[in-house]
């Protein structure tokens, strides 16, 4: 099921409140709103420590186990089989070309918001490997797996 920029909206903005909750960032309360992709904001502005910051977020869940999942559910065994590799540093990749209209610092956010297929140290080694020319746009780049880690 493809889901609309409604949908997307708040999937991201419930993502970014996990993430700030357990990364323990000094997120003011209610600043978080969602970014305007028509004039080229971020996902979310928002303000940490009464400092205006942006966060990009982008989903590193490979396709296939999204579709695998989904049929899994509907299927009466609960259970699909899928094959298929890490997309977490093509989704950076695709994010440090990336250029935003802000004047304030820009963060990038990337999180599995379903399975993956390494665990998150195997995941942050290839990210790393992805930030060897530099981190475009952002000034702190995380990732959002089976814990919270800043990569940069």
């Amino acid at each position: 099921m493809m889901r609309t920029e409604a949908d997307k909206a708040e999937v991201e903005l419930a993502v970014f409140r996990r993430f700030i909750e357990l990364a323990r960032l000094p997120l003011d309360a209610g600043s978080e709103r969602k970014g305007n992709a028509d004039t080229g904001e971020p996902d979310v502005i928002c303000t940490l420590g009464g400092e205006l910051c942006a966060f990009e977020l982008a989903e590193t869940c490979a396709p296939e186990f999204a579709i695998a999942a989904a049929n899994a559910a509907k299927s009466g065994s609960g259970v699909s089989v899928s094959w298929g590799s890490d997309v977490s540093h093509l989704s950076l990749g695709n994010k440090l070309t990336k250029r935003y209209s802000v004047t304030c610092p820009d963060h990038l956010l990337l999180y599995a918001d379903g399975p993956t297929a390494l665990p998150d140290e195997h995941i942050l080694a290839a990210l790393n490997d992805e930030l060897v020319s530099g981190m475009g746009p952002f000034l702190s780049i995380w990732f959002y797996g089976s814990g919270i880690h800043k990569v940069r």
